[in-house]
């Protein structure tokens, strides 16, 4: 494993230089992007399936970085599931809880200083203390294994799992990420380049959002048309149907919560969605903190 890492940290550097050189030989200057297809940019969006796919495959993390961190975030709960993990949870909450994009980002470098040091704290008790300073198993009364290991405490009878460490550090990397994406996205260039990340105003009505959109209307005019009919037309059913099935797969009392959830949106349908912005946003803020409490107690208990 240390040498395939050193070997793909030399063929980076390797491909690192050769375009450094590259690029002063041409005169030619970085992009403010590591991106693959050069010339592609957020105009380019919506003339088609291929540059939509290229522009995706340059930029998506610029869009979506933080939804993918925030999986990330519940991936490391769910394969954890120790107090840890309820750490990872209560920070969770806590962004979440923000809202706004622009919120998250002046708390984000706060989520990523918390995230390394949890590692570098996992580090230290996968390393261990001499086997004589264990007082949780020299006492009169010792702790269970189970207790230790849901506390994920340094102990010399089992020792703490350190590929936690692999899942906590994927989660840095892409806070990580996404905390460059938050600087970036308020430069100049980079916003004519990959677009905008402002929301919408939530003051807006649905039936006039068609006055702020720059996009010509779609209506079966070529495949990428068809994806966005799919997309704006029958993603909020499809997302229904995940939280029926959320519900149904266990039957618990938290599962009550996504059933309610669901038959709500399903008695006023479509309608829902030309409801003022800010009732809708009001109405999934709280559909998705029930979710993060689900899965801090979930943990707990």
């Amino acid at each position: 494993n240390h040498l395939m890492v050193l070997g793909l940290l030399g063929f980076e550097a390797t491909v690192h230089r050769h375009q450094v050189y590259f690029r002063l030989h041409n005169n030619l200057k970085p992009p403010p992007f590591s991106i693959l297809f050069h010339g592609i940019t957020r105009q380019h969006l919506d003339h088609g399936i291929r540059p939509c796919i290229k522009y995706f495959v340059n930029f998506f993390f610029y869009k979506f970085g933080l939804e993918m961190s925030l999986i990330v975030a519940v991936n490391v709960i769910g394969q954890r599931m120790d107090f840890y993990a309820l750490l990872h949870s209560g920070a969770l909450m806590a962004v979440v809880s923000r809202r706004r994009r622009k919120a998250i980002g002046e708390v984000w470098p706060k989520y990523c200083c918390f995230t390394a040091g949890l590692i570098v704290l996992q580090y230290l008790i996968c390393i261990g203390i001499p086997p004589a300073l264990y007082p949780w198993r020299t006492a009169v009364q010792p702790l269970t294994s189970n207790v230790i290991k849901w506390f994920y405490m340094p102990d010399f009878a089992m020792s703490p799992n350190p590929l936690f460490i692999f899942d906590d550090h994927l989660l840095l990397l892409c806070s990580s990420l996404q905390w460059q994406v938050f600087e970036e996205e308020n430069r100049a260039a980079v916003r004519l380049l990959a677009g905008d990340n402002v929301e919408i105003s939530r003051s807006l009505d649905p039936s006039c959002c068609n006055q702020f959109i720059p996009v010509d209307n779609f209506l079966h005019c070529s495949y990428l048309d068809m994806v966005k009919v799919f997309v704006f037309s029958y993603f909020f059913w499809l997302v229904l149907c995940l939280i029926f099935i959320t519900g149904t797969t266990r039957i618990n009392i938290f599962c009550m919560g996504y059933l309610v959830a669901c038959f709500y949106f399903m008695l006023f349908g479509s309608s829902v969605l030309m409801q003022p912005v800010k009732y809708i946003l009001r109405l999934w803020d709280w559909l998705i903190g029930y979710t993060c409490f689900v899965i801090a107690m979930k943990n707990l208990l």
